[in-house]
């Protein structure tokens, strides 16, 4: 398994990850070194352990609030194909009705063309 070295507010740590996730891994950790600056700019050197609990609550807050507009999304979706669904219902219904009065008026004109040739 590859190692790498990442760095997160001037400190390195060497992580073990799978094959071709190395890159992924560098990009997370750039997050979460981001995350640690931010705090470290508005509350100072409060510690090390500190400043990655408060940086993984707020990761995890993120995480937490576009799970939430996942799952409106979802079911906004899930609404939206239900009454699609219910709209093609009633299309098929008015083409169906559609060609059952064509072609009751197709027998009328039938009829009556029936009954104009045996006039003459």
């Amino acid at each position: 398994m590859p190692e790498i070295i990442v760095n997160i507010n001037d400190q390195d740590y060497a992580i073990v990850c799978d094959p071709g996730e190395e890159d992924h891994l560098k990009n997370l950790s750039s997050r979460i070194d981001f995350k640690v600056r931010e705090l470290t700019k508005r509350f100072g050197k409060i510690g090390e352990t500190r400043l990655m609990v408060m940086a993984s609550l707020l990761i995890a807050d993120e995480i937490h609030e576009l799970k939430k507009k996942i799952d409106s999304d979802l079911t906004k979706i899930t609404s939206l194909e239900e009454k699609l669904e219910s709209k093609e219902k009633v299309i098929e219904n008015n083409q169906s009705e559609n060609k059952e009065y064509l072609k009751s008026k197709n027998g009328e004109l039938n009829d009556l063309f029936s009954k104009l040739v045996s006039l003459n």
